[in-house]
């Protein structure tokens, strides 16, 4: 770890752990008060789905802007300026007359969470440059997850007006606190848009880069699409109750944190003596996720289905820290916030926007198992895809620590 000292980065560690969790509860609010909306507005499944779509393609479109400023402006009033945004949309969607502004209200929550990643990665790979980094990037990612439980907990409890309201009102709190801490700030220069292009392209050529972001794009896919419709395919498939349903998403929701947790310390683990280590762990997270997946869907409701479905969140949810971080590692130290968003834009435009609207579709005309099935089928293929990473990584992390003047990236490091 860099001489910030243990204590400001961890300080600062957990500060954006609960910007993560703030942001992400306040992308999943709407998925657990589907009864709640149909009633209100009158909308069928298809209609429901484009409440993850028109959230998403805000989000991905202002993540490259966002991340870009977050090399050149103070990356806590970039985040922070995003939980204002986020907040006041989210409460302003609680409280509108129509489905169209509701969907409106969370391309608004969607444009202010995009400014949470790519500035607190881009941090964190700095104060925990080393052996540390891809754990570090799963506890921030750990807030992921917690938020994915305080959204669907807090729909659940509230349902949809008061639900969103209590998500959405921290936020502001979270703003003050944001602008009290010190954080390594970037140092890239160039404020036009030929600039951000310039950077974009920058990133893109890094082979590493280009191909996490495949794999990570199809991943995205059947994460997007399995958290805005596992609780309803439960509830149609498995003859469960909204509640019964509700729980078990809470359990495998605890088991994607464990699954974060190991998954960031294997691929620190692994990278101490392979230099495809981080993107290892992605891997291996994958495959065995993707079976477990398969299982749950055609077994019965039961013990042994709420054991499939845990392990599935837990393999599958191994890649968050190590993504980020082998990103980290290849990329040029001054366009590390830059890097993190170029793989953020393509992973959510192409991959997790269109994945609850897309699965909306199939399970609206072909039924629910059909539209998890195309999910599970997505989670392996990201499996092969990220193996292509293994190659090319060592080599542009090299190259990457070469143009830096030492070994920032290297096996042991």
């Amino acid at each position: 770890m860099m001489a910030a000292g243990h204590t400001r980065a961890s300080r600062v560690l957990a500060l954006f752990a609960l910007a993560n969790m703030l942001s992400y509860a306040s992308r999943t609010a709407p998925f657990v008060v589907y009864d709640d909306l149909r009633a209100r507005f009158r909308v069928d499944d298809a209609d429901l789905g484009l409440l993850g779509t028109a959230f998403m393609l805000p989000h991905a479109l202002a993540t490259l802007p966002l991340g870009w400023f977050g090399d050149r402006l103070d990356r806590r009033k970039v985040i922070a300026v995003g939980a204002i945004l986020w907040s006041a949309a989210g409460i302003a969607g609680a409280l509108v007359p129509s489905f169209t502004g509701v969907l409106l209200s969370r391309a608004l929550v969607g444009l202010g969470t995009a400014a949470v990643v790519p500035p607190a990665n881009a941090v964190l790979g700095d104060l925990y440059a080393g052996k540390h980094k891809a754990f570090a990037m799963a506890i921030f990612n750990v807030g992921l997850f917690l938020g994915g439980v305080v959204g669907f907990g807090f729909g659940a409890a509230l349902g949809y007006r008061w639900g969103w309201i209590a998500i959405a009102a921290p936020g502001f709190a979270l703003a003050v606190a944001l602008l009290l801490i010190e954080v390594p700030q970037g140092s890239a220069a160039g404020s036009s848009w030929r600039a951000l292009l310039a950077d974009a392209a920058t990133v893109i050529r890094i082979r590493t880069v280009r191909r996490l972001m495949a794999a990570t794009t199809v991943m995205a896919f059947a994460a997007g699409g399995l958290t805005a419709w596992m609780v309803e395919f439960l509830q149609v498939d498995k003859g469960m109750t909204k509640p019964e349903a509700t729980t078990l998403f809470g359990a495998c929701g605890a088991a994607g944190l464990a699954g974060v947790i190991v998954g960031g310390r294997m691929g620190d683990r692994l990278r101490r003596t392979r230099s495809w280590g981080r993107p290892g762990a992605m891997a291996i997270g994958m495959a065995c996720g993707a079976p477990c997946l398969a299982a749950a869907l055609v077994l019965p409701d039961g013990p042994v289905l709420y054991v499939a479905a845990a392990a599935a969140m837990f393999f599958t949810t191994w890649y968050h820290g190590p993504m980020a971080s082998s990103i980290d590692d290849v990329a040029p130290p001054a366009l590390a916030a830059t890097a993190q968003a170029v793989a953020l834009f393509t992973t959510h435009l192409v991959g997790t926007a269109p994945s609850s609207w897309v699965l909306g579709e199939i399970f609206h005309r072909a039924g629910p198992r059909t539209a998890m099935a195309v999910a599970v089928v997505a989670v392996a293929v990201a499996a092969l895809l990220v193996t292509r990473a293994f190659a090319s990584v060592g080599g542009d992390g090299a190259a990457r620590d070469a143009r830096a003047g030492g070994p920032v990236g290297a096996p042991g490091a």
